[in-house]
């Protein structure tokens, strides 16, 4: 049996994807040990891909098509990274302010006194050097006023 899942680029048209290939996959009687088997690869990214926070190969999606018995386009949608619900680059930034975000605090207050650095007022540059990225935040600073 040859089913070819039917599929459209929504995230909700992409969770039903995800549930039908886990259905399917249970229907099959495969474990993630079996279906990473059949692939050549490991189970927790054959959990991964059907979490939709993998990206499948074209070759691995022909494998896990055929492990599962759809249709190979059925999968198109799992070939393009997925924007992950904690994106490593975002994740990180979030981290640099975290770490970082007390001591810069701090410095305004010493250097502007009560107030705020503008996320409205702002201009982001971004740019590499070598195998560095530079991200400068020229930002206005926003006094707290009396009233």
């Amino acid at each position: 049996m040859n089913t070819q899942i039917t599929t459209t680029p929504t995230a909700v048209l992409l969770d039903e994807l995800l549930e039908d290939l886990r259905a399917r996959r249970r229907e099959r009687g495969l474990s993630l040990n079996a279906l990473a088997e059949a692939i050549g690869k490991s189970p927790i990214y054959v959990g991964a891909v059907l979490s939709g926070q993998a990206t499948l190969t074209n070759e691995t999606a022909k494998k896990f098509a055929e492990a599962l018995g759809i249709d190979e386009s059925s999968l198109a949608p799992l070939t393009t990274p997925p924007v992950r619900n904690s994106d490593p680059l975002v994740y990180r930034l979030h981290e640099l302010v975290d770490v970082y975000g007390d001591a810069i605090r701090e410095w305004t207050f010493e250097t502007f006194g009560d107030g705020i650095l503008s996320a409205i007022d702002l201009r982001i540059h971004v740019e590499r050097k070598g195998e560095r990225a530079i991200i400068t935040l020229d930002s206005k600073f926003l006094p707290y006023k009396e009233f």
